[in-house]
């Protein structure tokens, strides 16, 4: 070997150990986050969150620039392909939603930690060399956030599980969070990382995938997150049966099924009458834990502004909404959002952003899943990506995370919707 091509080596092998740093740091910065283990007992825990946490809009802007950095010279044509008109419209609406805004300095800084945060998902599916590379660093990544979620459970209880003292929701107390201030965005999150086990099995890390998959849906358990308890089971299912039958019309039916009857049991129930009397039949509760009478304040207030809606981001977690509202409905004027997502987008982008949110999270991923299968790419990566979006999906029924900055299961969901457009776009294989 020449000295000039040892140095070429050298320096190629220098650049792939930095894209493997960036994409382990990133999701840690995602998943773990500055601030770990909450302390919610603390009166900080009653925040407003304005969103002028400096350090995190810092970290995000700094992983963006270095993700596009490693990326731009070898993957632009990778990146290209996202400039299609799904996300470009919804793109714009988002700007517009910000300028437009009842408080445009809150809704402008928002919107820029949450494209930060979608420059660092985009990118993060081009840094890896491979099926197994991929493989490896998402299992590191998950066992650094298993890792440090139950060493929080062992040896610190008090910033690692629900406490009694809790000042939010005392009632939690004895599940586990983990890292996480909620039990519900614990018990996401690990569904996740279990699909990661699963995925990282297959690609022939097999101990390591089997550990990160059964020690995840161990800590969902002991979470007692309800929803994530109850939709993962049907996930995988569908996931499977999307894996056989990715490009007919019968997998979109059977993964849009349970999307469309969340949504009417749900928030459905408080528009029409009928999805109202359905839901009061079924063995469930009818309130969703509290959720409806949240979702008909919000609809009510949205009714004001059906077109652009109160601005990104821009309606919950304001001193009006927290503090002016009447005495009969001052509790739910403090939910910190909808426990909805599409709710959430509409106060915040009005109808239309609904429209574009489906054209972009949920049609576009539909049909990349079936290109993707028609070009033969690679299984077990689409079945995880699928397994991520769809999950996303059937939560977002119950759970506000869309559009929501740096949240852990907005990152990890955009990492999934993205990786289904390069998938679909460009030939992968098993290897």
């Amino acid at each position: 070997m020449s000295a000039s091509t040892a140095g070429v080596s050298a320096n190629e092998m220098d650049v792939a150990s930095w894209r493997a740093v960036a994409f382990v740091a990133a999701f840690a910065l995602a998943w773990i986050t500055l601030q770990p283990f909450p302390d919610l007992a603390s009166a900080d825990a009653l925040d407003l969150g304005s969103g002028r946490d400096t350090p995190t809009y810092v970290a995000f802007a700094l992983c963006a620039a270095s993700c596009l950095y490693l990326t731009v010279p070898t993957d632009g044509l990778g990146l290209r392909c996202l400039a299609n008109p799904a996300y470009v419209a919804l793109a714009a609406w988002i700007g517009l939603s910000g300028v437009t805004s009842q408080d445009v300095g809150t809704s402008l800084k928002r919107a820029a930690l949450c494209g930060f945060v979608a420059v660092v998902a985009a990118t993060l599916p081009l840094l890896p060399r491979g099926r197994l590379h991929l493989a490896t660093l998402l299992a590191l990544a998950a066992g650094a956030l298993l890792a440090s979620s139950y060493f929080g459970v062992a040896f610190m209880p008090r910033y690692a599980v629900h406490q009694a003292s809790d000042l939010g929701e005392p009632a939690l107390a004895g599940d586990w969070r983990g890292v996480f201030g909620h039990k519900n965005d614990a018990s996401i999150v690990f569904v996740f990382t279990a699909f990661i086990g699963v995925y990282a099995a297959r690609a022939g890390r097999v101990v390591a995938g089997v550990l990160i998959a059964g020690l995840s849906l161990l800590f969902v358990f002991f979470a007692n997150g309800k929803s994530a308890n109850l939709l993962w089971l049907p996930t995988l299912a569908i996931s499977l049966f999307a894996a056989r039958h990715g490009a007919g019309w019968l997998w979109r039916v059977a993964a849009m099924a349970p999307f469309a009857a969340l949504y009417a049991l749900g928030v459905g129930s408080v528009m029409f009458a009928p999805f109202a009397s359905l839901a009061a039949t079924l063995p469930i509760d009818a309130t969703f834990t509290g959720r409806a009478d949240i979702w008909r304040y919000a609809l009510g207030k949205l009714a004001a502004h059906p077109f652009l809606g109160y601005g990104f981001d821009g309606f919950w977690n304001t001193e009006s909404v927290r503090f002016g509202t009447d005495n009969s409905a001052a509790w739910v004027g403090g939910a910190a959002h909808a426990h909805n997502g599409l709710v959430d987008v509409a106060m915040s982008m009005g109808v239309p952003g609904v429209a574009l949110a489906l054209g972009a999270f949920v049609v576009q991923p539909l049909a990349d899943i079936g290109k993707a299968a028609r070009n033969g790419a690679d299984p077990a990566l689409v079945t995880l990506l699928t397994q991520i979006w769809l999950f996303g999906l059937y939560i977002s029924a119950l759970e506000s995370f869309l559009f929501d900055r740096a949240d852990p299961i907005w990152f990890t969901f955009l990492f999934a919707v993205f990786g289904l457009r390069y998938v679909a776009s460009f030939p992968t294989s098993p290897r």
